[in-house]
């Protein structure tokens, strides 16, 4: 952390030294012809641009077209005036100027004196006649004034056209762990770009997730760029969000402001009040201020208030919230062990009654001998004898770590509280160093404190075990901006984001007096003594986990870019460049206490008395957490033309490139598994117990691993990145937009861009754990209390090496690739009302999935035996000598067409209104980096509608500003005046939800998932205990029983349709001022969310081999009330 802020120091210091030029990614665009009464175009009129709150002015001059230009222009209202000699002076007032917007301010003069002067208001809406980008604007209104669910940002960006997500209601109120599931136009949720003040907040290395998360009252407009953007912004293929920080000017302004939220506010969640237990706690405090002017002293410096202006703002965050209250299957009381005594096992209503392991292990034999069991018949009266039941699976049973039911006979349902606590300091600086060089810079702070249960990040399902984060972050952006010429701006910034991730266990973790079970590595288990992870298949479904805690992580990015702006004729010019380096040094991510499977194929037929017979499916573990050190580079470089053919054509050209390539180890600790590298001469690597040789060990830094076919990074000419550099990313940007009639009251826009996306370094982690730098053996059908030994034959290996799973990256790993494309009419349908029909279609190629390429063979003869656990699946693999091998690779595509409605009206009767409508289908294999195909032989058996695919999505957010009574009397004025109504509505169908079938039909060795086959249509009873129809659906029959497509069901992916959305969020607020004017006022709000609490179920149990099959899971929250109070001055 140090380093990380002494680099930031040097950073800040050299750029303040360095060129006098800055990047102002704001990007707003002020253009316009200048004509006369005739309609003929005025060369050479002086155009000046005021900015109101600051007194800044900026000039131009129009050109032989008439035409002038103002780039790079920050948020804000300005004043636009024209003079000319032999004309009267023409002022343009109220224009705002928005995020990322490019307005169209055209002058008519008039002939007379310039002593004169002509004033017109500005609209207050346009049509975008000069951009084919699609986006969307959420202004300083918007952002201050709606009833935010948590005052959590992210929930601004799913307001717009084609945006579909799965956030939940409550979003929480800091940034790591806010859901960020918002997919625009089909992309990928995790392809999406923050920026605030232009400065990127993304965590490259953390699947989308952003570092910091800005408060509400110090964001100034919110904006999203949802298709076709021009080629400046890039290194993402999804939606970019544009925010933008608060600034002081020329008067003091400021705020204090509390909201408070409570559980005894609210109604109960469905769920807690089907199991009869309270209302999840629900404590929610925010609070905090902010302070904006000029900084000046008087007589001394900045009199005039133009030159320096500050803003402060400070936010707490305190939460404590009970976890999502969700159904979850565990075990029957009557069937927790006692130490020493016999259990009597009731079988569970969708179980199977399970049979005495058949075994060659003389030890075991002898106990069934003196049990009087028969190996391969049922327990007599289902009862397991107590010298059969593993000392340390009963321990661990009666530790805390699977939870008694407390709903029915084998569920449960809780809810947990978990605090969370935010402090954020944010400031912001501009500069004016003289009217042609101005300095910006803004720094932020988040110090967060949170616990989970279950634990982050982690398999486990239940909260007996749960996680303490420690995560500050850290942005700072400082940008010059030098005026060269009326017509041409040299722009340069510097950005720095980062942060630190430690997570540790709470809870129940630590192994239990009397704990005597071993492992591959007893040595690697050091923080905690930490009990395995415990997975049971069917039919129950559940983990227990502690995870890989403690962890440690810490992220810098480090961001320089330059930009020109050149205003030459018809032509308005932009190119620049950037380069990004981004280091993410992280501990490994799997468990070195280890993880132990359990299966219902297997053994006794219950994955739940495998367990406590010791019997286990597979066990693998990590030999040591170690640290690694990841780095990024990126260099992007693009150019732009606004090609304004005629004065209503204009043309977008523009192109890209980003260099793209792959994140490397710092100290080339890094290998790689490259299957066209394995020798099939070197022989038969196993032993008949599943071990490798020790002839074909090689022996590395000491220690022995089987290495064939693994290359190591930077050795031998191997790429330090483990694949081979792709640089064919060449972007084209085009669009138009015609203006209908030249009057700025119809346009037609359409565009085609490409764009390529980094995957955000998650590909390397699991990678990172190949041996020779590390090693995690995978040993099948061994004992849970000492896994090196046969749970089959009761032979141990000894020191002998298992095989090892890998991940490895697919050496051709081309970058993914997407193309948007759209075609769309806006029109002005009335003063300050814009109606956008459209069509956006989204294609992507080359995007990123998982596939075990070391699975058995289609045509083994030993699939039957391995699926029931009678034979050791690591002796007929592809490539003997390891387990599982999951392949990163970038092999998949999508697909996105969607219809588009939408309206917008602007304080029109003191109405504020947005309408959004999209009739969409999205299509994919996968729907996420890093998520595995089911398929291993064909990855099209999962192309189907995606994870995000919602059909149709209704979105309206309005803010109403009631009655004044401006002419009742005092009381009146008083009591009835000064009251505003907001909310947000929205409606949406259902996303597709998954059928699985966990049952090995397959005999492939793991690393597949299979559905089950659709018998019948499947139709939407809707009720708790049935969404939809189970018994369209039946078991996949096993290739060996007769059945077809090797034994994979004939459901499609996400063949069931999920609950739809149908909720009101809606806030009153009463202000009350102290003076006349923009003086002091007080304002009261009152929000709710979930308005009139209505039930909306959202997950389902989609497991086929699990007793709940269909039933619904859990829901949204019910109504929650916020009561809080701003003091603004």
């Amino acid at each position: 952390m140090h380093r990380s802020r002494f680099a930031l120091i040097v950073m800040l210091s050299v750029a303040l030294l360095l060129i006098p030029s800055a990047w102002a990614q704001e990007n707003a665009i002020i253009t316009g012809t200048v004509t006369d009464s005739t309609g003929a175009v005025v060369p050479n009129v002086e155009i000046s641009l005021t900015n109101t709150a600051t007194g800044q002015v900026r000039k131009a001059t129009t050109n032989t077209s008439g035409e002038y230009v103002f780039p790079s222009l920050g948020v804000g209202n300005y004043t636009l005036s024209a003079v000319a000699s032999g004309f009267h002076k023409f002022i343009v007032t109220d224009i705002v100027v928005n995020v990322a917007q490019t307005l169209k301010e055209d002058v008519t003069l008039t002939v007379g004196s310039e002593s004169q002067t002509v004033t017109v208001e500005a609209d207050v809406l346009q049509v975008q006649a000069q951009t084919n980008e699609i986006s969307n604007l959420i202004s300083g209104a918007q952002v201050t004034q709606l009833g935010i669910n948590g005052r959590n940002i992210t929930q601004l960006a799913v307001l717009g056209m084609g945006v579909s997500n799965n956030l939940p209601g409550f979003n929480g109120v800091n940034a790591l762990t806010s859901g960020n599931g918002i997919s625009f136009n089909g992309t990928r949720s995790g392809h999406n770009i923050y920026l605030l003040d232009g400065g990127e907040l993304n965590d490259r290395g953390c699947g989308g997730c952003f570092g910091t998360l800005p408060s509400l009252d110090a964001i100034n407009e919110f904006q999203t760029l949802n298709s076709n953007y021009g080629p400046d912004y890039g290194i993402g293929s999804g939606g970019t969000i544009l925010m933008v920080v608060r600034s002081g000017s020329h008067d003091f302004h400021g705020g204090l402001w509390y909201f408070n939220r409570n559980e005894v506010y609210d109604a109960n969640n469905y769920f807690t009040n089907f199991a009869g237990q309270a209302r999840p706690k629900f404590r929610l405090n925010l609070f905090g201020g902010n302070i904006g002017g000029p900084l000046f002293i008087p007589h001394i410096y900045n009199n005039e208030r133009k030159r320096t202006f500050f803003f402060v703002n400070e936010e707490w965050r305190r939460l404590i919230q009970g976890s999502q209250p969700s159904i979850k299957n565990t075990i029957a009381a009557s069937n927790f062990p006692v130490a020493g005594q016999p259990l009597t096992y009731t079988v569970p209503s969708n179980g199977t009654i399970p049979v005495v392991p058949i075994t060659s292990d003389p030890a075991r034999q002898a106990l069934y001998t003196a049990d009087g069991l028969i190996a391969g018949q049922p327990f007599p009266g289902n009862k397991i004898p107590a010298n059969l039941l593993d000392p340390n699976a009963v321990l661990m049973m009666n530790a805390g770590t699977f939870p008694e039911p407390n709903l029915g006979t084998s569920q449960y349902i809780s809810s947990i509280a978990q605090p969370t606590n935010v402090r954020e300091d944010l400031v912001r600086i501009d500069h004016a160093i003289n009217s042609k060089l101005q300095l910006m810079g803004h720094y932020v702070h988040d110090n967060v404190h949170q616990t989970y249960f279950p634990p982050l990040w982690g398999d486990s399902s239940y909260p007996t075990v749960g996680t303490a984060m420690y995560n500050p972050s850290w942005a700072a952006v400082i940008k010059l901006t030098q005026t060269i010429s009326p017509n041409l701006l040299n722009e340069t910034a510097f950005n720095y984001n980062g942060n630190l991730i430690h997570l540790d266990p709470v809870g129940v973790s630590a192994q239990p007096s009397g704990w005597s079970a071993t492992s591959f590595f007893p040595a690697a288990n050091n923080f905690g003594s930490r009990m395995p992870e415990i997975q049971l298949g069917a039919p129950y479904g559940t983990t227990w986990s502690s995870s890989y805690f403690p962890w440690r992580n810490s992220f810098n990015d480090y961001q320089v870019r330059d930009d020109v702006s050149w205003n030459h004729g018809k032509h308005q010019l932009k190119f620049g460049f950037s380069y990004m380096r981004a280091v993410k040094n992280q501990q490994l991510q799997a468990n070195t206490q280890g993880t132990a499977q359990f299966t219902p194929t297997s053994f006794s037929g219950d994955s739940y008395i495998n367990f406590l017979l010791g019997d286990t499916a597979n066990f693998t573990q990590l030999n040591y957490l170690a640290g690694k050190h990841w780095v990024n580079n990126t260099y992007s470089g693009y150019a732009n033309d606004n090609y304004r053919i005629v004065p209503n054509l204009t043309l977008n050209l523009g192109i890209r490139f980003d260099g793209l390539p792959h994140a490397y180890e710092r100290f080339n600790q890094f290998a790689n598994f490259v299957a066209a590298n394995y020798n099939t001469g070197l022989g038969f690597p196993l032993n008949p117990d599943g071990t490798v040789m020790a002839s074909q060990l090689t022996t590395f830094n000491g220690s022995p691993f089987y290495l064939n076919g693994i290359s190591l990074a930077g050795v031998n000419g191997f790429p330090r990145g483990n694949v081979q550099n792709r640089y064919n990313t060449w972007q084209p940007r085009v669009g138009f937009a015609y203006d209908i009639g030249g009057n700025g009251k119809t346009v037609v826009r359409g565009g085609f861009g490409m764009f390529f996306e980094r995957v955000q370094g998650n590909d390397v982690y699991n990678a990172a754990q190949n041996p020779p730098f590390a090693f995690q053996p995978s040993a099948n059908n061994v004992y849970f209390s000492n896994p090196s030994t046969s749970a089959i034959t009761g032979q141990s290996a000894g020191n002998a090496i298992f095989p090892s799973t890998l991940t490895n990256l697919d050496f051709h790993y081309t970058p993914p690739g997407t193309a948007q494309f759209s075609l769309g009419v806006q029109r002005q349908v009335a003063q300050s009302v814009i109606a956008v029909v459209q069509y956006v279609g989204t294609t992507g190629w080359h995007q990123n999935n998982d596939r075990n390429i070391n699975t058995l063979p289609l045509n083994s003869p030993q699939r039957q035996a391995v699926a029931g656990g009678k034979a050791n699946a690591n002796l007929y693999r592809q490539f003997p000598g390891f387990g599982s091998i999951t392949q990163e690779e970038n092999a998949t595509n999508f697909n996105y067409n969607g219809f588009q409605a939408g309206l917008r009206m602007e304080n029109r009767h003191g109405l504020t209104l947005q309408l959004a409508y999209t009739w969409s289908h999205a299509l994919d294999a996968v729907s996420g980096d890093l998520n595995g195909v089911s398929n291993p032989f064909n990855i099209h058996y999962d192309y189907a509608s995606g994870n995000l695919d919602r059909r149709h999505i209704f979105n309206v957010n309005y803010i109403y500003a009631l009655p004044s009574f401006a002419h009742g009397n005092t009381l009146e004025r008083t009591l009835l005046g000064g009251w505003s109504l907001s909310g947000v509505v929205v409606a949406q169908s259902g996303s597709p939800v998954n059928p699985t079938f966990s049952t090995d039909v397959l005999g492939l060795g793991g690393g597949t998932t299979n559905r089950p086959n659709v018998v019948s249509n499947i139709t939407y009873p809707k009720t708790r205990t049935a969404w939809f129809t189970k018994a369209s659906f039946a078991a996949p029959v096993a290739p060996w029983l007769g059945g077809g497509n090797q034994g994979f069901g004939n459901s499609q992916r996400n063949a069931i349709v999920g609950p739809g959305t149908f909720n009101f969020n809606t806030a009153l607020f009463k202000s009350i001022p102290f003076t006349a004017g923009e003086g002091p006022r007080l304002e009261l709000r009152f929000e709710s969310f979930n308005t009139f609490n209505h039930t909306q179920f959202s997950g389902l149990d989609t497991s086929f081999t699990d007793g709940n099959f269909g039933q619904v899971t859990n829901s949204a929250d019910a109504r929650r009330l916020q009561l809080g109070g701003k003091f603004y001055f």
